[in-house]
């Protein structure tokens, strides 16, 4: 049997791991309660240590303030950084908002990525507005938090790869 070359190894755990914070921030968004220290691992397979933060404090966020700001908040970051400007796409989806066809809940990231959604779309999402700024410093607070106990505790299983 011949053996993969490592640098192959590398990026498979790489796309790996991408997929993984993927799919749990797609738990964030759907609401689902996964425990965010569950996921720590997973999240950074690939010692990707601030983007898998990122994540944590998005989930942490969402348990400690309120589920739908956070939630809307990872909607729009979706809608944003994720894949090309799709302007067709961008048009169906906010025809479907503006129409209240679709809610928040039923939406995947594949159905958000390249739309750029403004916020009073996301606002009509989730049927009520709030602070986009507030709920940032909020998720920046939690991440910086998280950032203190690793640094206070550098050995600790959840910061390490299993």
């Amino acid at each position: 049997m011949s053996e993969i070359p490592e640098d192959k190894l590398k990026f498979q755990l790489k796309a790996r791991a991408e997929l993984a914070r993927l799919a749990y921030g797609e738990q964030i968004l759907q609401c689902t309660n996964r425990d965010p220290e569950e996921m720590t691992g997973f999240l950074m397979l690939d010692g990707e240590i601030e983007k898998a933060r990122l994540w944590r404090a998005f989930a942490i966020a969402k348990r400690e303030g309120s589920s739908d700001y956070i939630r809307g908040m990872v909607a729009y970051m979706i809608s944003h950084e994720v894949g090309e400007c799709n302007r067709q796409k961008q048009k169906n989806l906010i025809e479907c908002i503006e129409r209240s066809e679709v809610h928040l809940k039923d939406l995947t990231f594949e159905q958000l990525a390249g739309t750029h959604l403004r916020w009073r779309h996301i606002f009509q999402l989730l049927g009520k507005e709030f602070n986009p700024t507030r709920e940032k410093e909020f998720v920046k607070q939690v991440y910086e938090r998280l950032k203190k106990e690793e640094e206070l505790h550098p050995n600790h299983e959840s910061y390490t790869r299993k």
